[in-house]
Order: structure tokens, then sequence, then C-alpha cells
């Protein structure tokens, strides 16, 4: 009798070990329920105490963590799809993919708004064989200073973008922007100049212009009555590249060369630069004030036919502080548009 108790005693014991498992699913799920069923009254909670007195603030923020923190432990179904909804289609959902095609062409050129310019073509008369340095200057698309009277031989391009105010008026100035946003003039003026030389002038000009200084390696001092701003020979170079363009060539097969232009950027802060007590808020007290004139410089060398000389052809696009803030992004596009060719 004994021994069958014993026995009884120990098949129970098994069948409630092997039991266990089952029972402890059982009881996640009745605690899962409740888990929720306390969310349940804690939210309720907390839309009490955010419509009771500010006494019960402390309160609502212990409840809104604690709501946060059992949310983080038990993620829903909802998050999980989220998740799903905002991965990556690999065939189509990528931006670059939906534009262009593999070689780098547009799927749909009316896709892309480009920017609308227009371009102002200034045209030039350079002497063959020049006996002095000669300047020849044009401002704002007006025709050259000098050489009038011979024929033109060269043609210098720059663009301009069809929003800014194209011919100055009594209400709106040259180069106003007008467009959402802007409402303001986004450049000073645009000097073409060129400088024709016996000799010594040559594309190493440029390339030493870094190091003895872009504006006296530009002539740009040397040009009558003081048409740069002094400020501009001690001016900081900020930047500088180079680019190549097309230019016709009767030396070459194809009749089109390569043109090298280097461009630099110069910029100069005031003079004088008065303490902000004194009404400069630009001053804070370091020393020194902001830039207020940038210069955006892009120039490049002709050779002349004897290898003697060339004929240096420079393109600045000149603005203040104000105008920089307007139109920076337009104003180095104007600048990088700046192409000579052969008439």
């Amino acid at each position: 009798m004994i021994l069958r108790l014993f026995i009884l005693a120990v098949s129970i014991g098994s069948c409630s070990a092997f039991l266990a498992p089952t029972l402890s699913a059982v009881d996640r799920v009745v605690q899962l329920q409740a888990t929720r069923q306390n969310q349940d009254d804690a939210a309720n909670d907390v839309k009490a105490a955010a419509l009771d007195t500010p006494q019960h603030r402390r309160d609502f923020l212990r409840l809104s963590a604690a709501i946060v923190s059992s949310a983080s432990i038990f993620p829903t179904m909802a998050n999980a799809d989220e998740e799903f909804l905002y991965k990556r289609d690999e065939a189509g959902a990528d931006l670059t993919s939906q534009l262009f095609n593999p070689d780098g062409s547009l799927k749909d050129p009316n896709s892309v708004v480009v920017a609308q310019e227009k371009a102002v073509n200034v045209a030039f008369s350079l002497p063959s064989s020049p006996d002095s340095v000669t300047f020849n200057l044009s401002t704002d698309g007006s025709s050259p200073s000098a050489g009038s009277d011979s024929a033109a031989n060269l043609k210098a391009t720059y663009k301009l973008p069809t929003k800014w105010n194209q011919e100055a008026t009594s209400s709106l100035p040259l180069y106003y922007d007008s467009s959402e946003g802007k409402n303001g003039k986004s450049c000073d003026r645009i000097t073409i100049y060129s400088v024709s030389a016996p000799k010594n002038l040559n594309m190493s000009t440029l390339e030493k212009a870094s190091k003895v200084g872009v504006a006296k390696s530009l002539f740009m001092s040397d040009i009558s009555n003081g048409y740069f701003d002094e400020g501009v020979l001690k001016a900081d170079l900020i930047g500088g590249r180079t680019t190549r363009k097309p230019i016709q060539s009767s030396s070459v097969p194809e009749g089109i060369d390569e043109q090298v232009y280097y461009e630099f950027d110069l910029a100069f802060a005031p003079l004088s630069c008065p303490d902000y007590m004194e009404g400069n808020k630009e001053n804070l007290g370091l020393g020194f004030c902001p830039y207020d004139n940038i210069f955006l410089v892009s120039a490049t060398v002709l050779n002349a036919d004897s290898n003697e000389g060339g004929t240096l052809m420079v393109c600045v696009v000149e603005c203040n502080k104000n105008e920089w803030k307007i139109g920076n992004t337009d104003l180095k596009r104007v600048r990088s548009s700046f192409i000579v060719d052969r008439a």
C-alpha cells in the first residue's frame, strides 16, 4: 500500500513537471492581457490628469513615462508594418533611378526645371601685334571703350538669369531679382576687359597669380580712372580653380580646341570697423568685420600668332555683402558662364 502511494506521488509530480510549460504559456498570455489593460487604464489616467488642476502635473508626467516604457517593451504590429512600408524599393523607389537613365541622361527632360538664362555678347577688337599694353573694357554689356574703329575679331559671352532685371529703370535697378523670397539687387556690376601686351603675357601669368597677387597679375590696378576699388589690391584670395572650355582654332584638325580658364574668388573687408557700441552690429568684438565686397573673377590668355605676347581676357562679377546673400549661387553661375571665342 505504501509502495503504491509512493508511485502515485511520483507520477503526479512528473505530470505536473510535464505540464509546467503549458501553464507558463497561459500565464504569459494572461500577463500580456493584464499589461495591455494596465496600458489602457494608464492612458485613461493620463487623460484625466491632463484635464485636472496643475498640481497633478507630476502624476501626468509619471504616467506618460510609464506608457512609453511599456509600449517599448510590447511593440504593436502597426509599428512593424510602418517599418516595412518605409523600406526602400530597390527596383524603383530611388529618386536618382526615377529621374536618370543608367548613362546619366534624363528620362524626362521636362521633369527638371532648368534655370532660364540670357546670353550677353560683347565684341572686342584686339590688336594683332600691340606695341604697348592696351586695355579694352566693357561694363554691363556695353560696347568696349576702345578699338571700335577696327573690325571685331573676338567675342566674349556670359549668361544672366532671366529673373534678374536686364535694363535699369527709375523704379527698378539693374540686376534686381524680384523672384519669390529674393526681392533685392543681386549684383553690382559685371565687367569684361582685355589686356594686350607685346610680350611676357601668357598662361603663366595666371599660373603665378595666386603667389604674385591676383589683382596685380590681372592689371586691375592699371585700368584708368581707378575703375576698381583700391581695396581689391589687398583682397583675400578665398578660392580658385581651373576649367576648360571650347574655342575655335585653325591649328587643330577638328577646328575646336580647349581653352583653360582660371577662376578666382576675391573678397576684402571695410577699411574701418566701428565698434558694436557705435552702431555697427557686425563687429562682435573679434577685431575685424566681415567681408563687404566680393569679386568673382574668370580669366584666360589667348596666345598671339607670334607666340611673343598674348591677350588677357577677364570677367569680373562684383557684389557687396547684401547682394551676395541674395544671389550668391546665381553670381557664381554668371562667372562660370564666361567664355571667349574668335569671331
